[in-house]
């Protein structure tokens, strides 16, 4: 029987790297693939392939790697991202346009080339955000309890200054409605360019856009797990997850989950034999994402 080969984009850090320590810990025999370097932390059974998911030859040849080592792959976890602090003074249209290169295109770009190489019964996992679940201002996904969880009093006031700063900036039912019908990729490059526009011209509110980047890139991420789910779901799983409110570099440390925690979700559903398929989880349970 042949080793399972895993992917793990954005893994040298944070969520990516603690999947990866996970794999490394309960998977027997398998190859997880790096896309980023752990240096001295490397063991013997991960191996390093250099990834720009930025860069579509960087991405073709990984994808044209592994088809000739190991004729495919089994796992792809989709884990880099970029996220600006809220507080960030760098131009809005530059950080859309670098928001979306990463958390949207670069999520596009990957599965483009390694899609056909996953084997039937393979799996993806897009790690996205309930920042990108649509339906905040009508059926409020779980924030409020994770909110209660919360012991720390400085973290709970962030994340309560969050959740209102996202119920104030809703989606018109229009934008839910084209995203969640989305029958091409077209159709969702057409409303993340639509947003970009909106931001250039700054009037993404009256668009019926919420302003921050970070959120929109990260519901077109899930609306893209969707549409693959429809046209790749009968041979593979494809679901996205929010890992949670992690203590890492893009929370500034905030978070009130450890790496570990985080990583729960996503190993769960690229390794568990009754994990869902098709689905938005947080916490290993479904949620929905509009």
């Amino acid at each position: 029987m042949s080793k399972k080969v895993f992917v793990v984009s954005g893994a040298n850090k944070g969520i990516g790297y603690g999947i990866v320590e996970n794999f490394a810990r309960n998977i027997d025999g398998g190859i997880i693939y790096l896309t980023e370097t752990l240096g001295s932390k490397q063991k013997s059974k991960i191996v390093f392939h250099q990834l720009d998911i930025a860069d579509e030859n960087s991405v073709k040849k990984l994808a044209e790697y592994l088809k000739k080592t190991h004729g495919g792959l089994d796992i792809l976890i989709n884990n880099a991202g970029v996220l600006y602090p809220l507080d960030s003074t760098v131009d809005p249209n530059v950080k859309a346009e670098e928001t979306f290169k990463i958390n949207y295109y670069g999520t596009k770009r990957i599965s483009k080339y390694l899609i056909p190489l996953i084997r039937d019964g393979g799996r993806i996992i897009n790690v996205c955000s309930q920042g990108g679940v649509m339906n905040c201002g009508t059926r409020e996904p779980n924030y409020k309890e994770v909110i209660e969880e919360i012991t720390d009093q400085t973290e709970r006031e962030t994340y309560k200054g969050l959740y209102a700063m996202i119920m104030a900036e809703k989606y018109s039912q229009s934008n839910v409605d084209r995203l969640v019908n989305a029958k091409t990729e077209a159709d969702i490059d057409a409303f993340v360019e639509e947003f970009k526009k909106s931001v250039k011209n700054g009037n993404t509110i009256e668009h019926g856009f919420p302003t921050i980047a970070y959120r929109v890139s990260k519901a077109a991420e899930i609306a893209l797990t969707m549409l693959h789910h429809r046209m790749f779901g009968n041979k593979i799983k494809i679901n996205a997850c929010c890992p949670g409110y992690v203590k890492t570099d893009m929370s500034q440390g905030k978070g009130f989950l450890t790496i570990q925690e985080g990583a729960d979700t996503p190993c769960y559903l690229a390794t568990d034999p009754n994990a869902p398929n098709g689905k938005f989880l947080y916490q290993r349970k479904i949620i929905d994402w509009y």
